[in-house]
């Protein structure tokens, strides 16, 4: 893969900061408040309290996962989700929201069908789609169009 760069927000000071894609695992800090950058390379949970703030500040593509533990559907795409967030770490921010513990955003989202999964992108809704795919590699298809897109 070339060093390419990707756009990452600080949460102390929110300023946009641009990192070689080769230096996202060595603590990259903030270019004006010298803080850690945390870059997610792995689905992150996330709850009501924090899902609006993390959606308004990744500034490049994020995939929101809402999953069930009782959910086989979801135990099946779990080890492709988990390998787009390593893959494309930095362009991509997974999270996975569990309908069973959080009730609120199941029913603000108007969770039906588990998974489901919604793209976002510079804090908009691009696309959703409900229930599971046929086949495992549309998933991965389906993001990765999506990720090169220049504009919506």
């Amino acid at each position: 893969m070339p060093d390419t760069s990707v756009i990452v927000r600080c949460k102390n000071c929110l300023m946009l900061n641009r990192i070689l894609h080769s230096r996202l695992g060595n603590k990259p800090v903030c270019g004006s408040c010298k803080t850690v950058i945390e870059v997610p390379q792995e689905p992150i949970w996330t709850k009501a309290e924090s899902f609006d703030r993390d959606i308004a500040y990744w500034p490049e593509t994020l995939l929101i996962v809402f999953t069930a533990t009782t959910c086989l559907h979801c135990k099946i795409i779990e080890p492709l989700v988990r390998e787009l967030a390593l893959k494309h770490a930095g362009k991509l921010k997974v999270m996975k929201v569990d309908v069973e513990t959080d009730e609120y955003l199941a029913q603000r989202f108007a969770v039906t069908k588990t998974p489901t999964f919604i793209v976002y992108r510079n804090a908009a809704e691009v696309i959703r789609v409900d229930g599971a795919p046929k086949d495992k590699t549309d998933l991965v298809t389906w993001i990765e169009n999506l990720m090169g897109f220049t504009s919506y």
